[in-house]
This record gives C-alpha cells, sequence and structure tokens, in this order.
C-alpha cells in the first residue's frame, strides 16, 4: 500500500465538528425545526451535493472525488436501464410474451442488486449517490426507451441497444479507475461490466439468426450511439 493512515486524515480541521457530527445546521439542533408547508425547518440537517463528507479513506480526496463521479454515472446508467426492463417487463405483448416477461424479471432482480452496491461504494468515499427518478433522469447518459414499443423482439432490440451503450460506458468508466489506483471501485464497476455484458449476450441471442457480412454492428445501433454519445458532451 503506497499510503498509511494517519490520525486525522480526510477529517474536518482541529476544532471543527461538521454539521452532521454535531447534529446542527445554521441555528439549531436537529429536532429543533418545524415542519412547515412541507419545508424543513431552520434545524434540518442539511448537506451540500457538490461536497465530500469526511472519511478516513487513505485514497486522497482527488482520487475520491473522480471515483464518486464515475459511480454516480454507473448509478444513473444502471438505474435508467433497470427502470426501462421494468416497464417492457410490464408492456411486452407478443407470442414471446412469457418467456421474454420472465427474462426482463431476471434481468432486473440482477441489476437491482448492483444499484445498491454501487451506490453503498459512492457513500463510503464520501460521496451523496443520486436516488431519484429525477436525478437519474438529468444525469444517465442512456436514451429513453420509446413508450410506444411494445412487441416483443422489438422492445429485445431496442434494450439491447441500451445495454451495448451501458457496457462501452463501463469499459471507459473502468479504465479511469483502474489508473487512479482505486482497486476497490474498479472490482465493483468490473463486477458490473460483466454482468451488463452477459445480460446484452441473452438479449442479443435472440436476434441473431445468422453471421454478419461484415462489422456486427446494427445501424440503429451505431445511430442511436452516436446520439447518446452527442448528448452527453
Amino acid at each position: 500500500m503506497s499510503q498509511r493512515y494517519e490520525s486525522g486524515a480526510n477529517q474536518q480541521p482541529s476544532g471543527q465538528r461538521s454539521q452532521i457530527e454535531t447534529g446542527q445546521t445554521g441555528t439549531g439542533a436537529i429536532g429543533g425545526g418545524r415542519m412547515e408547508g412541507g419545508q424543513a425547518g431552520q434545524g434540518a440537517p442539511t448537506a451540500p451535493v457538490d461536497r465530500l463528507f469526511p472519511t478516513r479513506s487513505y485514497l486522497p480526496e482527488s482520487v475520491r472525488a473522480s471515483s464518486i463521479a464515475v459511480l454516480n454515472q454507473t448509478l444513473a446508467d444502471l438505474s435508467a436501464v433497470t427502470m426501462q426492463l421494468k416497464s417492457a417487463h410490464w408492456n411486452v405483448k407478443g407470442q414471446e410474451f412469457y418467456q421474454l416477461h420472465e427474462l426482463f424479471e431476471d434481468l432486473i432482480e440482477e441489476f437491482d442488486e448492483y444499484i445498491d452496491e454501487v451506490a453503498e461504494r459512492a457513500s463510503a468515499l464520501g460521496g451523496r449517490p443520486p436516488g431519484t427518478a429525477r436525478e437519474v433522469a438529468a444525469n444517465t447518459t442512456i436514451p429513453q426507451l420509446p413508450r410506444e414499443t411494445v412487441e416483443g423482439m422489438a422492445l429485445v432490440s431496442e434494450l439491447a441497444d441500451r445495454l451495448a451503450i451501458l457496457d462501452a460506458n463501463l469499459y471507459e468508466q473502468l479504465e479511469l479507475v483502474t489508473a487512479q489506483n482505486d482497486l476497490d471501485t474498479a472490482d465493483l464497476v468490473n463486477e458490473v461490466s460483466r454482468v451488463v455484458a452477459k445480460s446484452l449476450w441473452f438479449l442479443e441471442a435472440h436476434l441473431q439468426s445468422r453471421p454478419a457480412a461484415a462489422g456486427g454492428q446494427s445501424p440503429q445501433f451505431a445511430a442511436l450511439s452516436g446520439n447518446s454519445q452527442a448528448g452527453s458532451q
């Protein structure tokens, strides 16, 4: 290990305790404020979303901040895909209904487990993982699933395109956290990447009837992937 834990590292300066540690925010203690009109009173605890919580992690703050950004992006994209799988699970129609209904449910259950692990890792590093539908929609790079698509194989194709985008994103994110020597985060992102790649295989196998003439990338996915990258810049 290249760094050694020293007492007080990555914590508040001496004599300054965080608002969360003291149970105070601004002028009041926890429980001292009143709830009026659905708004927290002055005594309600708050935490700025753009600042890290203090931790005793051996990782430098800059590395933690970068890893948290990777984890939050992974969380938003994985959550978006899972929401789309739930929509497909509920709305799929056609002769393949039962098989796809069950397949989508299996993928949802597997992704849900990793959503929790990714969020917990971001929190452990001092971050605040985005957990609301609005935050997911604002931060994800995954294109929306067309609501009019309900036929079984059409849904499989749309979902496969989106899993392919997530798979490519995870590859880039894995390279980043590995280069920063955050091996625990890299291990987690690698696990998620393997699950996503396997799930993509499950979906694509329904669409592969013969080998591709050349390249193997569908023109629909190439266009969707280009739009996704442009939207994330």
